[in-house]
C-alpha cells in the first residue's frame, strides 16, 4: 500500500486540456494511452515517492517537487511530496507535453536556482 495521490486544480485543468486536444488531433486511442499512463504514474510514486528527481523545495528542504516522465508517452508530471512526513499525501501539480515550456512559477514555486558547472 502506498501514499494517497491527490489532484491539483491545475493538473486537472492540464488533463482537460490535454484530452480534448487528444481527441482532436491524435484520436481516442491516445485519450486512453494517456489515461493509462496516467494510472501507472500514480501507483508508481503511491509506491516511491521519492522516484522523480528534484526539481524544487521548500525554504526547509521538506516539501520537495518531483517530475516524472510517463513511460512510453511525451507527458512529463510534477508532484509534491513531503520528504518529512511519510504519510503525507502526494499531490499532482501540473501535467506538460515534453515539449512544453514548464515554468515553476506557475505551479506556484520558486524558479530554479541555475546550476553550478
Amino acid at each position: 500500500m502506498g501514499r494517497r495521490v491527490r489532484f491539483r486544480r491545475e493538473f486537472a485543468r492540464d488533463l482537460r486540456d490535454q484530452v480534448r486536444w487528444l481527441e482532436e488531433n491524435r484520436g481516442i486511442e491516445w485519450v486512453e494511452r494517456l489515461r493509462t499512463g496516467l494510472d501507472e504514474a500514480i501507483e508508481l510514486v503511491a509506491r516511491l515517492p521519492a522516484i522523480g528527481p528534484a526539481e524544487a523545495k521548500d525554504s526547509q528542504d521538506r516539501a520537495v517537487v518531483r517530475r516524472l516522465l510517463l513511460r512510453k508517452l511525451p507527458y512529463v508530471v510534477w508532484y509534491l511530496a513531503d520528504d518529512s512526513d511519510p504519510d503525507a499525501d502526494l499531490w499532482l501539480l501540473r501535467l506538460f507535453h515534453a515539449r512544453q515550456q514548464r515554468p515553476l512559477a506557475e505551479a506556484g514555486l520558486p524558479p530554479r536556482k541555475p546550476r553550478k558547472r
